[in-house]
């Protein structure tokens, strides 16, 4: 399980949509130099991803016509509503080894529904000092159109970046969106340990138009194919889907 601290890049007046129009949310003991860092990486994830981006829409433009403003590296250029979030994953149990599904026991399978997801490698701390994980088999996992699942493993000054289901949609399934989990630690040993990183999340501004194309099996139960909704509709329906209207 994970907590997040949200952070976004641009501050806009709460209008249509709130989740994309309130203020920044920090840590009671932030300070100021700590605002500073998080903004930093957060602008130097954005600007690599939209290199990131461009290489998409050269591999996109091989099969289908984008218009001159159509590609993923504008839509993400012009949007307002990117965040960056520090994830939290809470310190391992015992309790925690009584889980059916180890692999996703941090957190289970999904997909990002925004553009593209830019990551840090994990941090991992114990009674707050900074560790190395002992279990090398712990962390970030994707499963790949093969169904094969696959450990990520990159380094602290690198970033990974993951397919988010807007792209998929953009992109009329030439991209797929990248089903990903977190695995904790198994062992005695790592009780109490516990792991943060920071991701960025590249969406489409909350106006942007998004049309469900009848190739793409992305929540069909909820949006007809071919339908077209904003991209602040869209995220209303899956706040709905997966926290409103839960009972």
């Amino acid at each position: 399980m994970a907590v997040y601290i949200i952070l976004q890049l641009v501050h806009s007046p709460p209008i249509r949509y709130p989740a994309y129009c309130g203020q920044n949310i920090w840590p009671r003991s932030a300070l100021q130099e700590l605002e500073v860092a998080f903004k930093a990486i957060g602008r130097l994830m954005l600007d690599v991803g939209l290199m990131v981006a461009y290489h998409c829409d050269r591999y996109v433009s091989k099969g289908i016509k984008l218009g001159a403003d159509e590609g993923l590296a504008h839509i993400i250029h012009r949007s307002r509503c990117h965040k960056g979030r520090l994830l939290y994953y809470f310190p391992t149990r015992p309790s925690d080894l009584l889980k059916d599904d180890w692999m996703s026991s941090w957190c289970g399978w999904h997909t990002d529904h925004g553009s593209l997801t830019g990551l840090t490698c994990g941090m991992f701390l114990k009674d707050g000092i900074q560790v190395a994980c002992p279990d090398t088999a712990a962390g970030l996992y994707v499963r790949t159109r093969n169904d094969d699942i696959v450990k990520v493993v990159f380094g602290e000054d690198e970033i990974a970046y993951q397919i988010g289901e807007t792209t998929e949609i953009l992109s009329g399934g030439y991209l797929h969106a990248t089903p990903h989990c977190v695995r904790a630690p198994t062992g005695k040993e790592v009780f109490g340990l516990e792991r943060s990183t920071f991701a960025l999340f590249m969406q489409p501004d909350w106006g942007e138009n998004l049309r469900f194309p009848d190739n793409v099996p992305i929540h069909k139960e909820l949006i007809p194919s071919n339908s077209i909704l904003t991209f602040g509709e869209y995220t209303e329906k899956l706040l709905d889907k997966y926290y409103h209207l839960k009972t």
